[in-house]
C-alpha cells in the first residue's frame, strides 16, 4: 500500500518542488522590491524634503539632506534663479556584504526656484548643519512695507 507522500507525489508531484518554486518567486519579488531603479535619464536620484517660509524680512528655504557631505552641496544664484544641487553617495560595498533592504536613496538632487523680484541677491546666505541646508533670501529695502501718511 502506497504511503501518503507517494499518493501526494502521484497526484500533485513533489511537495518540495512547489516549495522551491515558491521560494524562487519570493526571492524574485524581494529582489525587485529592493533594487534601486534609475530614473528615465539613467541616473539615480533622491528627493529631499523642502520647506519654504517667509517673514517680513526674508524668505527661508530648508532642505533635509542627511548623509550628504558638505562638499557635495552646491547653491548657485543666476539672476533670479536659485539652484540647489546635492549628491548622496552610496558607500562602497565589500564583496561579502549584501544589502537585503534599504529605504535610503542615493544619487543626485537638483532643485531650482525662481526668486521673487524683491529678494536682495547680494545678501543671500546658505548654511549646512546637521544634515539641514538653510538658504536665507533677504528681502530688499524697497519691498518692506511702509506706512504712508494720509493728508
Amino acid at each position: 500500500m502506497p504511503s501518503n507522500l507517494e499518493l501526494w507525489r502521484n497526484r500533485f508531484g513533489s511537495p518540495f518542488k512547489e516549495f522551491a518554486k515558491l521560494q524562487s518567486d519570493f526571492d524574485r519579488a524581494f529582489q525587485d522590491l529592493t533594487e534601486s531603479r534609475p530614473n528615465i535619464s539613467g541616473m539615480k536620484e533622491f528627493s529631499p524634503s523642502c520647506e519654504i517660509t517667509e517673514d517680513k524680512n526674508s524668505y527661508l528655504l530648508k532642505f533635509d539632506i542627511p548623509g550628504v557631505a558638505k562638499e557635495n552641496v552646491k547653491v548657485e544664484l543666476d539672476r533670479h534663479m536659485l539652484t540647489v544641487t546635492a549628491e548622496r553617495r552610496e558607500e562602497k560595498k565589500s564583496d561579502d556584504k549584501k544589502t537585503h533592504y534599504s529605504e535610503i536613496s542615493y544619487g543626485s538632487f537638483v532643485r531650482s526656484f525662481t526668486l521673487p523680484a524683491q529678494v536682495d541677491e547680494t545678501k543671500v546666505l546658505a548654511k549646512f548643519e546637521d544634515g539641514v541646508l538653510t538658504v536665507m533670501l533677504p528681502k530688499t529695502e524697497t519691498s518692506q512695507p511702509k506706512k504712508i501718511s494720509v493728508n
